[in-house]
């Protein structure tokens, strides 16, 4: 094979050197780095003990505060291998016999001692080859990491990687929801992990099945009925898988919400997070969003990249050039956000800004007095909004409007740089990004048209969209238009009708009109 790994020679290697001391060095180290290569994500911390009957060589830990005991063992005599490991006093200790050929002889022997026990026994080469099928094998990443911290059983020779086999087979089979390989996968990992290991593992199946359109009651295994994968199964999920399939991606994140996005750790597995996203903008809400110019471009994606995903303190973020959009589950999840004086706009540099955007009201200032323009029947026209901001005679500015979007209503304020999704939308974020961006900071053309590309999204084959204007137009109550907040306590004085105009207009002196 090309590209291998070659512990299993370095250990044989140092196993003859001539020197005790130096073998003992060499052998040693080389575990290390083949312990390491099977799981990164554990730290291999060395012992002063080698080959010794009770006192482990290595403990591996894990961020999660797990660990376990690690035991180098001479596999050439067998009676002695076996006396040892029975030995032994771990509950699940992992038993790492350093000459391949010998300890491919003991593994009878050996599974005797261990059967009833969470035990595991191997070798160098049979690590060594599912190391080397991580480059190729989307699945051997997890499942290397799973057998880390929970294999059980004897993995000698071929073995780790039969299992992998039978693991990769399992997840193509739950993508095309055949119980035959799926259920082999279920029963095989079930068999050769412990139960925290398995369990996690098998939940990633069922919800590549459950993506796939599976039912959750043909899944052939102990289905999670909780709905949706969890945010421990998530991290697992998004840590040790490797692919960039967006299928595989968009089959698991079908009930992602920014919460689950928010309990990720970006820094371990962030190509993985952005596919995530990438993958299900279609389904991810958002209520609140605020937009922090960068004009120093700090902090801009990845080298090569113009748009995307990241992480700022405890906040999900779309990041663009000169800019990124700090975003919330509602609009009180960002009040940790820093704010920046900004001022409103003037009513030309607003409607440059809005002349892709659906409005469905503007509030026009000048000191003290208001005037909301609104349209009930669809769009405004930009120009009509340069009309009304001539009866001041002065001086307008646009301080807050509300916007169509492909899923719901949003308000936009543009001082605060933020907008936020009506009480009655279930906002995308996509949609929410799309629609406020443009409006509160100005973006270039070809950084505009960027966003537009990358935050655009397929819906679901027959799942029409929703009249978002006609749901969220409210039905009279008690004599009272219910206008859009929907609360007849909330709303404008009856609007003033403008002759030869469709769009109803109300002049107040004083606040305008409140935003959710």
């Amino acid at each position: 094979m090309a590209d291998v790994s070659a512990f299993a020679a370095l250990i044989h290697d140092g196993l003859f050197d001539p020197s005790p001391s130096e073998s003992i060095l060499r052998v040693k180290d080389a575990v290390a780095k083949e312990l390491t290569a099977l799981d990164s994500t554990a730290r291999v911390k060395r012992t002063d003990y080698f080959n010794h009957t009770f006192a482990p060589d290595f403990v591996m830990t894990w961020p999660d505060a797990s660990s376990r005991r690690v035991y180098l063992r001479m596999a050439y005599d067998l009676d002695a291998l076996v006396d040892d490991v029975a030995l032994i006093d771990s509950t699940d200790p992992l038993i790492f016999g350093l000459t391949p050929a010998e300890s491919v002889e003991a593994k009878p022997h050996v599974d005797e001692v261990i059967g009833d026990s969470d035990a595991m026994f191997t070798e160098p080469a049979a690590l060594e080859r599912l190391i080397d099928r991580k480059k190729d094998d989307s699945t051997a990443n997890m499942l290397s990491n799973a057998l880390a911290q929970g294999g059980r059983g004897s993995f000698v020779g071929d073995e780790a990687v039969e299992l992998a086999d039978v693991v990769q087979r399992g997840f193509v089979a739950a993508a095309e929801v055949e119980s035959g390989g799926t259920a082999e996968a279920v029963q095989t990992i079930s068999n050769r992990l412990q139960g925290q290991q398995a369990w996690r593992m098998n939940r990633v199946l069922q919800a590549v099945w459950e993506g796939s359109e599976g039912s959750l009651s043909t899944f052939p295994g102990k289905a999670d009925v909780s709905g949706r994968l969890n945010t421990e199964s998530l991290s697992y999920l998004v840590k040790y898988m490797r692919t960039d399939d967006r299928d595989f991606w968009r089959r698991v994140g079908r009930g992602l919400t920014l919460a689950d996005l928010e309990s990720l750790d970006f820094a371990a597995a962030q190509a993985n997070i952005e596919s995530l996203i990438q993958a299900n903008l279609d389904v991810i809400p958002a209520r609140a969003t605020v937009v922090k110019p960068d004009p120093l471009g700090l902090d801009e994606p990845a080298a090569g990249a113009r748009f995307g995903w990241n992480k700022r303190g405890s906040h999900i973020t779309f990041e663009a050039p000169k800019l990124f959009a700090v975003l919330g589950s509602a609009k009180t999840d960002l009040r940790d956000v820093d704010e920046e004086a900004a001022a409103a706009v003037s009513v030309d540099a607003f409607i440059d800004r809005a002349r892709s955007t659906d409005l469905v009201e503007v509030t026009i200032h000048s000191g003290p007095d208001h005037i909301s323009v609104k349209n009930d029947e669809g769009a405004i026209s930009t120009e009509r909004l340069r009309g009304v901001s001539a009866t001041f005679g002065g001086s307008a500015e646009v301080a807050q409007a509300i916007a169509g979007s492909r899923t719901g209503r949003v308000t936009v304020d543009l001082p605060e740089r933020s907008g936020t999704g009506k009480t009655q939308s279930k906002v995308r974020m996509a949609d929410l990004l799309m629609t406020t961006i443009p409006l509160v900071v100005d973006v270039p053309d070809d950084v505009c048209e960027g966003i537009e590309e990358f935050l655009q999204y397929e819906v679901d084959n027959g799942q029409p969209q929703l009249d978002m204007f006609a749901l969220e137009a409210g039905e009279a109550r008690d004599g009272m238009p219910m206008l859009l907040s929907g609360n007849p306590a909330d709303d404008l004085p009856p609007f003033l009708a403008l002759e030869a105009f469709t769009e109803d207009v109300t002049e107040i002196n004083g606040d305008s009109p409140a935003s959710d």
